[in-house]
């Protein structure tokens, strides 16, 4: 094993400023009396961080603590958060020790999402999940497991070449997939990820579901299976997001309902303030796996980006994740606007309040959706 030199900074989390209201059209009983957002409403002085009669309170509160980490307050002690030694590297948990993180490589499961596809099989084991376009408008997903797993785990459909760039900064993870064209594979084969290609010498790691209307819907796998192809000179995945410290909440707009369209698929996330989690819908219902429930996720992160057409297929678009573009980052029933940004394919996913690129957005711990729309503001909605 060796170990990551990828590092996260910790984070201080500020307010993104609030979002113009503008008029919620229909008579959707969900959103009726509330209020809408899209993310073109944002001007861009409103990136800056509020300040409120709290935060200033807050401000010379902290400014006139000593440097230890604690300080009298009456009779009790005030703690300064702290960034914990070790966290769990996709999900930001916070650890004793870092004996506690399980001794294996990220491995990166490819799923279909079409009707035959469903139910799904371990996307709430997934730490983080990517949904990207592909080909004929629908969408596909990147589950990407570390801390726990899945058995089985699938459906299992072919790569493209976008996910060399999504999945690179994971550190050498594993890649279990049915197959791609010859560009496609050359491309993986080519990259960093260890390939498991289901046609290409690891079919032994696979196999076929009764029902599902048959292949390609029926292709499935266990993590346990997957991980055993893992080669001796592994690396623990690097924290590819920032954490907010512990004990701290995120500031933003009350944020209850998401929508998020993806070409054909409509997707919606409801806040759900008993388990302070997102609970996802798609084709209208809920969307839900076959071992855990309703899809659900701690964070969604939506990135908006540039599709372009693949050199290896003109039917194909290929998310660009290389650069920098506007985001909408949901954390704990709240919306925070900003933008991300990478200079390669190797960096992780960093989320600043503006274009600045000085105030970093923090996760909260937990498992994490990406939403990646195409580069349309009004491809995302929100109604608190």
């Amino acid at each position: 094993m060796r170990l990551s030199s990828m590092r996260a900074a910790a984070i201080v989390v500020l307010c993104s400023g609030s979002l113009i209201a503008a008029s919620c059209g229909g008579s959707d009983d969900d959103s009726s009396g509330q209020t809408s957002y899209v993310l073109e409403d944002l001007p861009e002085d409103q990136f800056l961080p509020a300040e409120s009669e709290s935060s200033v309170a807050d401000e010379t509160l902290l400014s006139e603590m000593p440097s230890q980490s604690t300080t009298s307050v009456g009779s009790s002690e005030l703690e300064v958060p702290s960034e914990p030694d070790f966290r769990m590297p996709l999900t930001g948990r916070p650890l004793v020790s870092v004996g506690d993180i399980p001794d294996r490589p990220a491995l990166a499961v490819k799923m279909p999402n079409n009707r035959k596809a469903m139910p799904q099989t371990g996307l709430n084991e997934a730490d983080i999940v990517f949904e990207q376009i592909i080909n004929d408008g629908v969408t596909r997903f990147v589950a990407v497991f570390h801390s726990q797993g899945s058995d089985p785990v699938g459906p299992i459909r072919s790569g493209r070449a976008q996910d060399v760039d999504i999945l690179t900064n994971l550190d050498s993870p594993l890649f279990a997939w049915s197959g791609g064209n010859d560009g496609v594979t050359g491309v993986v084969n080519n990259s960093s990820l260890v390939s498991l290609n289901y046609v290409r010498g690891f079919a032994d790691a696979y196999y076929r579901r009764d029902g599902r209307g048959g292949a390609p819907h029926n292709l499935f796998s266990s993590t346990d299976a997957l991980w055993s192809f893992t080669p001796g000179d592994f690396a623990l995945p690097p924290q590819i997001f920032a954490y907010m410290l512990p004990g701290e909440t995120a500031v933003g707009d009350p944020a209850s309902i998401i929508e998020i369209d993806l070409d054909s698929i409509g997707v919606r996330w409801d806040y759900d303030s008993s388990s302070g989690q997102y609970l996802r819908s798609q084709y209208g219902e809920p969307h839900m796996s076959e071992l855990s429930g309703q899809v659900s996720a701690d964070n969604v992160v939506v990135l908006l980006v540039d599709y372009q057409r693949s050199p290896f297929d003109r039917k194909s678009p290929e998310a660009q994740t290389i650069g920098k573009g506007q985001a909408l980052i949901f954390t704990d029933g709240v919306a925070r606007a900003g933008v991300w940004q990478r200079t390669s394919n190797a960096d992780m996913w960093n989320l600043y309040t503006d274009e600045t690129l000085s105030e970093p957005i923090g996760l909260s711990d937990g498992r994490t959706w990406v939403e990646l729309p195409r580069n349309d503001s009004e491809n995302v909605r929100y109604v608190s």
